[in-house]
C-alpha cells in the first residue's frame, strides 16, 4: 500500500469511527458508569469483533452475508434485540457514585463488559456492509494482497482503539463531575435511552440491492 493511500485510509477510518453509533454509545455508557480505565475491557471486546468482521469481509464471507436477505435480517435483529436489552439494563441500573467491584466479582464483571462490547459490535450488519464498500477502495490489485490486508487490519484496529479510548477518557472525566446519585441516575437513563435509540436505528437498516 502506497504511503499516500495509507494516510488517506487513516483519515477516512478516523472520520467514520468518530461518528456516533451503537458501539460508541456503549463505550460512553460504560465509561460513565464504571470509569475510563475499566472501559478499556469493553474496547478490547469491540476490537476483537472488528478484527473478526474485517477478516470475514476481506476474504469474501462478509459479501455473502450482506447479500443474503436471511443472513442480513437475522444479524440485524439479533443486534437490535441486544442493543435494546443493554439499553434497558443501563436505564434500570442502580445509581452509585462509585460503582463497586469487589475482588470476588471483578473477573465476572470484566467478562460481562468485554462480551457486551464484542456482541454489540459483532451483531451490527452495517459494519459488514461498510467494510465491503469501504475497504476495496484502498486495495490495489498490482500489489501483494496479503501484505495490504495486514496493513489495513492493523491500521483500522489501531485507529479504532485510539478514537474509542479518547471518547472513553472524555466520558470518564465527565463522570467525575457527577457527585450525587440523582445525577448518576439521570446519566444512566440518558445512556440507556441512547442505546435503545441505537437499536431502533439498527432496525431501520435495509439491505442494499
Amino acid at each position: 500500500m502506497n504511503f499516500d493511500i495509507w494516510i488517506a485510509f487513516i483519515i477516512a477510518t478516523a472520520i467514520v469511527t468518530s461518528l456516533p453509533g451503537p458501539t460508541m454509545l456503549l463505550v460512553l455508557a460504560h465509561a460513565m458508569a464504571f470509569g475510563s480505565k475499566k472501559t478499556l475491557v469493553t474496547i478490547s471486546g469491540v476490537i476483537l469483533a472488528d478484527f473478526i468482521l474485517l477478516c470475514l469481509s476481506l476474504i469474501g464471507v462478509g459479501a455473502v452475508v450482506y447479500n443474503s436477505a436471511i443472513a442480513f435480517h437475522l444479524l440485524k435483529w439479533l443486534g437490535v434485540i441486544y442493543l435494546v436489552y443493554l439499553g434497558i439494563k443501563q436505564w434500570r441500573m442502580t445509581p452509585t457514585v462509585i460503582p463497586g467491584v469487589t475482588a470476588t466479582d471483578t473477573k465476572e464483571h470484566f467478562k460481562n463488559m468485554f462480551l457486551q462490547g464484542f456482541l454489540a459490535t459483532l451483531f451490527n450488519p452495517k459494519l459488514i456492509g461498510f467494510f465491503i464498500a469501504f475497504l476495496p477502495q484502498f486495495l490495489s490489485t498490482n500489489q501483494p494482497i496479503t501484505a495490504q490486508m495486514l496493513v489495513v487490519i492493523s491500521t483500522f484496529l489501531s485507529v479504532v482503539f485510539i478514537i474509542l479510548s479518547g471518547y472513553c477518557l472524555l466520558a470518564g472525566r465527565v463522570r467525575r463531575w457527577l457527585k450525587d446519585h440523582k445525577s448518576i441516575g439521570l446519566m444512566n437513563k440518558i445512556s440507556g435511552a441512547s442505546l435503545i435509540g441505537a437499536g431502533a436505528i439498527t432496525a431501520t437498516l435495509q439491505q442494499k440491492n
